[in-house]
Order: C-alpha cells, then sequence, then structure tokens
C-alpha cells in the first residue's frame, strides 16, 4: 500500500474496545514495514477514567493479550506476576437466608485473570498507536465518495476511510447506522432495560478483613453475591444484583447514580453473615440499571463498523462483555492490516468481519440472558423456589450450578485462534475471486 493510499481509520470511543484496536493494529504494524495504516481514536470526554470496577479474562481474550503483547504488562498488575490464570474453582453459595449454604465449586477449565479495570485501561495506552483526540463528541457522520466525514460537537470535522464505532452502549454510530438504513425504529436503535438492577462497590480488603477475619472473598470468587479480589488483592469487586422478570422495555432515565450502604443493605435483609460483612464494607456503591442491545442483524456495513457495546451490549452474568470487546478488535485489527486489505476491498472486509463477529456476539447475548436467570433462580423450572427458600434441595441447587458451568464451555472449547484463521481463510477466498457479482454468501469456508 503506497502512503497515497494510505488508510485512515478512525475509532469512535477510547473504551477497552477501541483502546484495544489501536494496540492490535500497531502489533501488527511492527511485524510489517510496508503497512501503511493510520488511526485516530476520537473520544467525548475531556479526560480518560474508567466507569466499573473488576474485568475477567478468560481464555479466549488472555490469548489476545499476549498476541498483541501486553501479557507481561498486565502479569505486573497481579500479586506475584504469572500467577493468576489457574483452573480456579467459582464457590457458589445459596447466601439468601440466615445460615448460608455451600452449594458447590465450579471449575473453570483455562482458569480466567482478573483485574482492575483501570489497570486494563493504562497497560492498552502504554501500547497506543494513533492519535487519541479527547473532547471530540461524534454527533453524525456522513459517507462521500472520497470518504466518511465526522461532525463532533462544537463544530469539529474529521475525515476517515474506514469508521469504527466503539462508542458504548449509546453508540451514536449505532444510530447513524441504523437510521441510513431507513430503521430509525426499530427496536434494536436503543439498548433496553433487562429487568436488573446491579449495586456495585470496590471494597477495600483491610476493612472486610476487620469487619469479618479470613472472609472467602479476599482470596476466592463467590458467586451469591458476586465478589473477587483485585488491584493485587488490595481491593474485592463486589456487585450485589436484583432480578424482576420483565420483557425488554425502553430506558430513558440515569443507568447510574450513586446510593447509599442502607439502599443496598435493606434489599438483601436478612441475608447471611458474609453477605451482610460484604454489604456493611462498601464505599461509594452505584446502582445500575443493567441493559443490553436487542441483536442486530448487522455489526458492518459499507466502510462503517460496530463493536463492543456499541455492537453487543450484554447482561453480566457471562462476564465477557470487555472480553467480547477485545475479540471484535483483534478480528479487526486482522483483517484491516492484511495485505489484500486497500479502499476498494474495505465493503468486503466489513462482510467477512459480520460474518465471524456477529453470531458470537449475538450468542453471547442471549447465553447471558439465560445464565442471568439461572444464578438468580428465576429461569424456567424454578418458579417454586422463592427468596429465602431454606427447603430447596442441595442436589437441585447442584444440578444449576452444573448447567451454569455448561454455559461457560465456549470460553476454553472455541479458542480465539480458530476464528481468526477462519477469518484469514475467508479472506483469501476474497483474494481469488474478483468478480462484480462476488458477495460474502459465495465464500464456501463460512460454516
Amino acid at each position: 500500500m503506497s502512503k497515497s493510499d494510505k488508510l485512515r481509520i478512525a475509532i469512535i470511543g477510547a473504551g477497552i474496545g477501541g483502546l484495544t484496536l489501536s494496540a492490535a493494529i500497531g502489533s501488527l504494524k511492527r511485524q510489517r514495514d510496508d503497512l501503511e495504516v493510520e488511526v485516530d481514536i476520537y473520544e467525548g470526554a475531556s479526560r480518560l477514567t474508567e466507569v466499573g470496577a473488576g474485568i475477567n479474562f478468560f481464555q479466549r481474550s488472555w490469548e489476545i493479550m499476549e498476541a498483541i503483547g501486553l501479557d507481561q504488562k498486565l502479569l505486573s498488575y497481579l500479586p506475584r506476576a504469572g500467577e493468576g490464570m489457574t483452573r480456579q474453582y467459582l464457590q457458589f453459595r445459596k447466601g439468601d437466608q440466615r445460615e448460608g449454604v455451600f452449594i458447590a465449586d465450579g471449575q473453570m477449565e483455562g482458569g480466567s485473570y482478573r483485574f482492575h479495570r483501570a489497570d486494563v485501561q493504562q497497560a492498552l495506552l502504554s501500547a497506543q498507536n494513533g492519535c487519541l483526540h479527547l473532547s471530540h463528541r461524534l454527533i453524525s457522520y456522513e459517507e462521500k465518495e472520497e470518504g466518511i466525514y465526522l461532525h463532533f460537537e462544537g463544530g469539529a470535522i474529521a475525515t476517515c476511510d474506514v469508521l469504527v464505532g466503539m462508542d458504548g452502549i449509546n453508540s451514536v454510530v449505532r444510530k447513524c447506522l441504523l437510521t441510513s438504513r431507513g430503521m430509525s425504529q426499530s427496536p434494536t436503535i436503543e439498548p433496553v432495560w433487562a429487568g436488573d438492577i446491579a449495586y456495585r462497590s470496590l471494597i477495600p480488603s483491610e476493612k472486610l478483613q476487620a469487619v469479618f477475619p479470613g472472609h472467602r472473598a479476599l482470596t476466592r470468587p463467590m458467586l451469591h453475591l458476586v465478589s473477587f479480589p483485585v488491584a493485587q488483592n488490595k481491593l474485592i469487586n463486589f456487585v450485589a444484583i436484583t432480578a424482576e422478570l420483565l420483557d425488554p422495555a425502553p430506558y430513558d432515565g440515569p443507568t447510574a447514580t450513586p446510593c447509599t450502604v442502607e439502599e443496598v443493605q435493606s434489599i438483601f435483609k436478612g441475608w447471611e453473615p458474609e453477605a451482610q460483612a460484604l454489604l456493611q464494607c462498601m464505599e461509594k456503591p452505584l446502582k445500575w440499571i443493567i441493559r443490553y442491545q436487542v441483536p442486530l442483524d448487522r455489526y458492518a456495513l459499507g466502510h462503517v463498523v460496530l463493536g463492543g457495546d456499541a455492537a453487543h451490549s450484554m447482561t453480566p452474568y457471562q462476564s465477557a462483555g470487555a472480553g467480547q470487546a477485545v475479540e471484535d478488535a483483534y478480528i479487526l485489527a486482522t483483517l484491516l492490516c492484511d495485505k489484500a486489505c486497500n479502499k476498494e476491498t474495505i465493503p468486503e472486509i466489513m462482510e467477512i468481519y459480520d460474518a465471524i463477529r456477529r453470531p458470537i456476539g449475538n450468542g453471547v447475548i442471549e447465553k447471558s440472558r439465560v445464565t442471568g436467570r439461572l444464578v438468580q433462580l428465576s429461569a424456567p423450572g424454578l418458579e417454586d423456589i422463592a427468596e429465602g427458600d431454606e427447603k430447596v434441595s442441595i442436589d437441585r441447587l447442584r444440578g444449576i450450578v452444573e448447567e451454569h458451568m455448561k454455559s461457560f464451555e465456549w470460553v476454553w472449547k472455541e479458542p480465539i485462534k480458530d476464528d481468526r484463521e477462519r477469518a484469514l481463510l475467508m479472506l483469501s477466498d476474497l483474494e481469488k475471486v474478483r468478480t462484480p457479482n462476488w458477495s460474502i454468501a459465495n465464500a464456501s469456508l463460512i460454516s
């Protein structure tokens, strides 16, 4: 690719997905001297902050961190570098009663690394390839023959050849893309409320140790209320979730608001002492309305592509939201940095990305929804179990845990390298087939 044909990529959003895409492109550029790709990241905020606390990297997403050279940087944030990705057990408890009940240990093949989100952000920032533009909030874009024109608040304008919407659950890029397709009234244009509310907090480990010496949450992940240690075990990521069985519903109010510890305690009154200790130690809790994306029928069209929460925001029950954004970034970087990619082949490149990523992203949306109902004991077939029910048998609860753990098998049985290889095979097919009537439906390598 000559300099006059340099591919200009604009990433909207400097979250985990956008930063990973930039870092992945940078990693591939270091492997190819002839790669002429220019990256600009546009972020609406005036400074980068990470809302949220803990983040899980299961085997699929950790392999990406290794591939782009960020594994050692991330390992430095662990208590003992090199430890953490173990076949760690997740302890399941039924804690909604005065005396909590141990149910089972769920084995996560391949394990997971658990980080504070701010640490992940810093690692990604250390590997940035592009130019980061803060205080650039996108309001619209328009496609012209010579490129895509980006319009920002305040009147700033920029141009690009490829527009990547990594701008979160309220994505402007998604809304513009759907509107351009005549879908402004589609239920997919805005996220919907799942009926769930999450109360989130970071708990200082020293504080929990003082209140409840030897609390299991200090050293291991637990699932009754969700808790696991982060930030070199100095903090406990804590999430308490309430759920109502609702059809997907629009939600116009604020999605994250401060609340009091007393408010959260009143909701979980009557739970076991370990749960009460976690609730007592919450600091500056936030009340989050859990929303998700009604599955899209396309993640890309022409020179515009969606990734991360802009494409597939989901409920948190598969701990996969950030991981899916990382996967989007990796596959997209692989395609955009291949020798077959140029300004003329971008539409076909985007079709390949869509064919690889959309079935997975949409599938995880559904897996997470189903898993959520299961762990909240509100899935079909569990209608007879009420909160605080002490009569439900341990065998039945263990069966629920087993079903829950099976829903995670994709994270270790389906390696990301297989998706990457499939994308590259489809791309090699694209190189061979150069006819005006070519379409992704002709690609024999789609399974």
